[in-house]
């Protein structure tokens, strides 16, 4: 018998039940204690636990107390060095969305029904938002699993609902539009211009903030036409003067030689008689611009003239554009220098039912109807 008896003063009946016996892992003999059981039922309840996962494991996991706030600290400090400066700034953020409602939490307690509960009460928020909650969450949970925390990863069977928000970087910006914010931008400062121009790369490439605002002149080959995409800029959590690049890009794929289009290249070859340093964009004495601050700056400057901006219109933008020009899709795809094909594929079909959508509403407005109509009467007379 595994199971026995042992008084307790703080027991109400003044006795607990104890679990114990010997189990063997790679010949060596160790023994499994655990008491405070109230019944002796319970007891044994956990005894077949215990010599159930010795069957499957060969031995037992030694409890873990540690909480989710414990765990994600020891993630920063030791899990984070596989990942981009980027995607630990955003768990950073991300933990305090549910700090208050997970972190105390130990970490081997947390289980599908915690973690659908938690997410079914964000069902009011932003969708985007609480997908970025559950990603931050599970690369915590995927972490706890390296390290023999818990075995497996309950938020994979959490199903993640919220508001869709109809985000302006989904939305296309008129070449009247960019014309007009350029415009507004070359009439003032230095700074400004240099705001213009990373609009127009941008607008002409579609890469990302980060992206633009890495580049150096010698990224750009201007008499074949090339720009070198190969690194990004590393901002967040740092002094202006602290600013860097790293090439450690978003996927294989951003890294790319891509074609210099000629209006930009033409804005370019000015730019670069008025800005003498090596750095593309920057600020009137060198230094690189934080990425939060142009896309600020920007955006209150296109609301004074009536248009909507983010800067990651100017992806979509640039998507749209190539989809509307009949580009096919392998040659979006590396232009976009997207790693899967079918988000290029993803992009084409939204545009394309948009355009759909619009072809429709073109034929069937209130001016194409009565034009119809016009033409049936004068084809009547006729006859």
């Amino acid at each position: 018998m595994s199971i026995r008896k042992r008084t307790s003063k703080k027991a109400k009946n003044g006795y607990v039940y104890e679990v114990y016996f010997n189990y063997k892992t790679n010949g060596i003999t160790n023994r499994y204690t655990k008491s405070g059981f109230k019944t002796k039922k319970e007891a044994q309840e956990h005894e077949a636990l215990m010599l159930a996962e010795v069957k499957e494991s060969g031995s037992i996991k030694k409890e873990i107390k540690k909480s989710l706030e414990n765990v994600y600290h020891e993630f920063l400090e030791v899990g984070s060095a596989q990942y981009q400066s980027s995607t630990i700034y955003s768990t950073k953020k991300n933990y305090h969305y549910f700090e208050k409602e997970l972190g105390q939490l130990p970490i081997a307690t947390i289980d599908y029904s915690i973690l659908q509960k938690y997410f079914n009460s964000r069902s009011k928020y932003g969708i985007e938002t609480n997908k970025n909650i559950k990603k931050t969450i599970s690369r915590i949970l995927n972490f706890a699993i390296k390290v023999g925390y818990i075995k497996s990863n309950p938020l994979n069977l959490v199903t993640v609902t919220g508001v869709e928000n109809h985000l302006d970087h989904e939305k296309v910006l008129l070449y009247d539009d960019f014309k007009t914010i350029i415009n507004a931008l070359d009439k003032v400062d230095f700074k400004r211009k240099a705001y213009s121009i990373a609009i127009q790369i941008g607008y002409y490439t579609g890469l990302r903030i980060s992206e633009v605002l890495a580049l150096n002149k010698s990224d750009f080959d201007l008499d074949n036409n090339l720009i070198f995409i190969n690194k990004k800029l590393l901002y967040k959590d740092l002094k202006k003067e602290n600013y860097t690049t790293s090439n450690q890009m978003k996927s294989k794929t951003s890294k790319a030689i891509i074609p210099l289009a000629n209006p930009l290249k033409h804005s370019l070859i000015e730019w670069f008689k008025k800005n003498p340093y090596e750095k593309v964009i920057c600020d009137i004495d060198g230094y690189y611009i934080n990425p939060n601050v142009l896309s600020l700056d920007i955006k209150k400057l296109a609301k004074n003239l009536g248009i909507s901006f983010h800067f990651h219109m100017l992806r979509h933008t640039f998507a749209t554009n190539l989809v509307n020009s009949n580009v096919d899709l392998k040659t979006a795809q590396e232009l976009m220098r997207h790693s899967n094909i079918n988000t290029t594929m993803s992009i084409y079909t939204h545009v394309n039912d948009q355009h759909k959508i619009n072809v429709i509403n073109n034929v069937f407005d209130i001016k194409s109807v009565e034009k119809v109509s016009k033409t049936n009467n004068n084809i009547k007379t006729l006859n």
